[in-house]
């Protein structure tokens, strides 16, 4: 089963991933145990793609795919952005990085997700979850 998503650079946007994934969720019959860690996944980076890829710029969109096959979910995520680099992540569980009020995204991410890649500089974010049965 493969759906497609394509939303406008709005924050009040993550509203419509989230109906989105209900629909998926419902038509795939897959537990819901797993809907809100993969919510959770999902919108980290559409809210990524949207803030820091497009800039909040509501003329560029985010394009949002989604493949189910058995029990692998893999979802990818590109914006319109200039893209950026893995180096430049800061590791949020250092002790000069816990107050600050970004760089967990991915951090959170990562720990949610089976599998995590970054392709076209940045711009497109793949995320693969194991929903169980």
């Amino acid at each position: 089963m493969e759906r497609a998503l394509v939303i406008s650079s709005k924050l009040k946007n993550i509203n419509k991933v989230r109906v989105f994934l209900q629909e998926v969720y419902k038509e795939a019959c897959l537990n819901m145990n797993s809907f809100n860690r993969v919510f959770l996944g999902i919108s980290e980076a559409v809210n990524n793609a949207i803030l820091h890829g497009n800039q909040l710029n509501p003329e560029k969109k985010v394009f949002i795919r989604m493949n189910l096959s058995g029990n692998q979910f893999k979802v990818e995520i590109v914006d319109e952005g200039e893209g950026f680099s893995e180096s430049v992540l800061l590791d949020p569980t250092k002790a000069e990085n816990l107050k600050r009020e970004h760089g967990r995204g991915i951090y959170i991410l990562r720990q949610l997700a089976g599998e995590l890649f970054f392709e076209d500089e940045g711009r497109r974010v793949i995320i693969q979850f194991t929903i169980p049965e």
